[in-house]
C-alpha cells in the first residue's frame, strides 16, 4: 500500500533557493511534507535520528559553508553501508543542485539520481521532479514484488542478480560485462543471448552494448549516457529504433 505522503527535504544554505523549491515542489504535489534545512550538519543531525520518518527525495546544495553537498552525501552513502542498506534503486533519491556544474562528475560516485543547476529552470525541475515521483511510486511497488533475477556464473560462484539492478551489459571477446550500480560482473556468455533473456526494458544501442532502459539518462545520435556516469555507444542504424522503444518505455513507465 503506498503511503499518502511522501517526506522531501530541501538543504541548501541560500533561503531563497529553498523558498523556491519548496514552491515548484508544491506546485507539482499536495502530497508532500517539505523540510528544510540550511546545511549539511544540520541535515546529518536530523539523518541520524533513530526514530524520523523515511526521506523520499532529497535536493542538496553541492557547495555549501561547512560540510558541503558532497561531503554530506558521502557521509550519507557510508551510514547506508555500514548498515548494508543498498545504494540504488533506493529511497532518498538524491538530487544535487548546484551553481557549478563542473562539481557534476563526481556525482554519479554518491549515487545521486538527478541534478538540477542554479538558477533553476522551472521546466526542468517540473521535469526532474516527475522522473523522481516515477521512481518513488515504482520503488514503493517494488516493496510487494518478488523481483525478476537471473543466474550468473561469477567465477566458481553461480549469483542470482536482479534484472532491475542491471544497468546494461557489455560484450568484450568471449565474455560479457554485467555493469550494475556498485560492482562490474564478467562472466563467459553472449550479449545475443542476454538479449533474448532481458527484452522487456533493454535495448540493444550497438552490438557490444545492452542497455536498461531504466538507467538512461539522456541520448544524441552517438551515445547513450547512462545515470551512474557511463557513456555507451549508439550505432547510428540502431539509432530511430531507439528512440522509439525508450519514449515508448517512459508512456508505459509513466502510466
Amino acid at each position: 500500500m503506498e503511503r499518502e505522503r511522501l517526506n522531501i527535504v530541501v538543504c541548501d544554505d541560500e533561503e531563497n533557493v529553498r523558498c523556491l523549491i519548496k514552491r515548484l515542489i508544491e506546485k507539482q504535489t499536495k502530497d508532500c511534507r517539505v523540510m528544510e534545512f540550511s546545511s549539511g550538519v544540520e541535515l546529518l543531525q536530523f539523518w541520524r535520528q533513530e526514530d524520523r520518518e523515511q526521506i523520499d527525495i532529497l535536493f542538496l546544495d553541492i557547495a555549501m559553508e561547512g560540510a558541503d553537498g558532497m561531503e554530506t552525501a558521502e557521509q550519507i552513502r557510508n551510514w547506508k553501508e555500514e548498515r548494508e542498506e543498498p545504494l540504488w534503486g533506493s529511497l532518498p533519491l538524491l538530487i544535487f543542485v548546484t551553481g557549478h556544474p563542473e562539481y557534476m562528475a563526481k556525482a554519479f560516485s554518491v549515487n545521486a539520481f538527478q541534478y538540477l543547476v542554479k538558477p533553476i529552470d522551472e521546466k526542468e525541475f517540473a521535469d526532474v521532479f516527475a522522473q523522481a515521483l516515477r521512481e518513488c511510486r515504482h520503488l514503493e511497488m517494488k516493496k510487494n514484488i518478488e523481483p525478476q533475477k537471473i543466474l550468473i556464473r561469477d567465477g566458481n560462484i553461480t549469483r542470482n542478480i536482479p534484472i532491475e539492478d542491471i544497468y546494461y551489459i557489455e560484450s568484450n571477446n568471449r565474455k560479457i560485462i554485467i555493469a550494475m550500480g556498485d560492482e562490474k560482473i564478467e562472466c563467459y556468455g553472449k550479449i545475443g543471448g542476454m538479449e533474448r533473456e532481458l527484452q522487456e526494458g533493454f535495448f540493444r544501442t550497438h552490438r557490444g552494448y545492452l542497455v536498461n532502459m531504466k538507467y538512461v539518462e539522456r541520448y544524441s545520435r552517438t551515445e547513450v549516457q547512462m545515470k551512474n556516469g557511463s557513456s555507451l555507444l549508439i550505432s547510428k542504424y540502431k539509432y530511430q529504433n531507439f528512440v522509439k522503444a525508450y519514449l515508448a518505455y517512459l508512456a508505459e513507465d509513466s502510466r
